[in-house]
C-alpha cells in the first residue's frame, strides 16, 4: 500500500513548500496536459533554471540509464513528461537510454509508476536520505534554497567515494555517516567494431543514521557507479534493507565471462563481455 499522503515540509524562498507524493502526482498530471517546466514555477521556484543545472551535472558526473522498470514491466515516465523535464532519450538497437542523474532525481520524483517497492520518488520523500546521511532536511529536494537538488546529491555521493569534483552549484554539505564497503567488478567488452572496452562497476554501501520516529527497515544507502579511465560516473543511489545489504556484503571474488548490468545501468547492447572479475566485498577500514 502506497503512503500517498506522507509529506515533508521544507522552507523555500521564504515560504513553506511540501515535498509529498500528492504534490508530484499533481505536477505530473500538469505536464501530461501540456504544462512546461517554466509554468510549474508557481509550485517549484526556479524550476526551469535548476533543470538546466541538473542536466549539466548529469552529463558531467553520471552515466546513462534505462528508463524501463524490469519488475513492473513499464516505463518509469511517459515520453511527454520526460520531454517537459528535459530528460533527453536515445535508442540504441531498440534499447532506450536517458541521462541517469536527471532521471534518478527529478524524473523519479515525478514518476507515478507503481512498483512492488512503492513509487520511485520514495527515496527522496519518505526515505529522507539527506537526514539519514546526517544532512539538513530538504537539501535533497527541488525546493532547496542551498545549492540545487541533483548538484547536492552528486557532491555528497562523490564525497563518499573520495572522488574530487568541482560542483559550484552544490551547497557545502558534510555528511555525518560513512561507507560500509563496496564490491568492484572489472569488465572487458568487445564492441561491434572489435574494440576492447574496460570499465569498473562498483556497488557501495553507506551506513544510514536512524531518525527519531521514523519507521523503516532500510539500513544502508546503495550507490552504484562506473569508473572509466579513473573518471567516476554515478548510476543511482537508493536505500536498502538488511537482507539486501547482506547479499552484497557476502559477495565473493569470482572470475568469468558473465556480467549483467544492474539498477538500470545502460550498457550498449552490441557490446559482448569477454572478461569479468569481481573482487568480492571489501569492508571500509575504520
Amino acid at each position: 500500500m502506497f503512503l500517498r499522503f506522507f509529506l515533508l515540509t521544507v522552507t523555500c524562498f521564504g515560504a513553506t513548500s511540501v515535498l509529498s507524493y500528492e504534490t508530484f502526482t499533481q505536477l505530473h498530471d500538469r505536464l501530461l496536459k501540456g504544462a512546461t517546466a517554466t509554468q510549474l514555477e508557481d509550485a517549484i521556484p526556479r524550476f526551469s533554471r535548476n533543470l538546466k543545472i541538473a542536466s549539466a551535472v548529469s552529463l558531467a558526473h553520471w552515466t546513462d540509464s534505462t528508463p524501463f522498470d524490469d519488475l513492473a514491466k513499464a516505463y518509469i515516465l511517459p515520453e511527454k513528461v520526460m520531454d517537459a523535464l528535459g530528460i533527453g532519450h536515445s535508442v540504441t538497437v531498440g534499447v532506450v537510454h536517458v541521462p541517469a542523474g536527471l532521471m534518478h532525481s527529478y524524473g523519479y520524483l515525478f514518476s507515478q509508476l507503481k512498483t512492488a517497492y512503492g513509487l520511485k520518488g520514495k527515496r527522496w520523500i519518505e526515505s529522507r536520505l539527506d537526514e539519514r546521511l546526517g544532512l539538513k532536511a530538504g537539501v535533497f529536494s527541488p525546493f532547496t534554497r542551498e545549492g540545487e537538488f541533483l548538484s547536492n546529491v552528486t557532491a555528497v555521493l562523490l564525497e563518499f567515494i573520495g572522488a574530487k569534483a568541482s560542483l559550484p552549484t552544490a551547497a557545502r554539505l558534510v555528511p555525518r555517516t560513512k561507507s560500509a564497503g563496496s564490491v568492484s567488478e572489472h569488465v572487458k567488452w568487445r564492441t561491434a567494431e572489435g574494440v576492447e572496452k574496460e570499465l569498473t562497476i562498483s556497488t557501495h554501501l553507506i551506513n544510514l543514521l536512524a531518525l527519531p520516529g521514523q519507521e523503516t527497515n532500510d539500513v544502508k544507502l546503495l550507490m552504484y557507479e562506473v569508473v572509466d579511465a579513473k573518471k567516476h560516473r554515478l548510476v543511482t543511489a537508493f536505500p536498502v534493507e538488511q537482507k539486501f545489504a547482506e547479499a552484497i556484503i557476502g559477495a565473493k571474488p569470482e572470475s568469468d565471462t558473465q556480467f549483467r548490468p544492474r539498477f538500470n545501468l545502460y550498457i550498449d547492447p552490441t557490446w559482448k563481455v569477454v572478461a569479468h572479475r569481481s573482487e568480492g566485498f571489501a569492508a571500509q577500514a575504520d
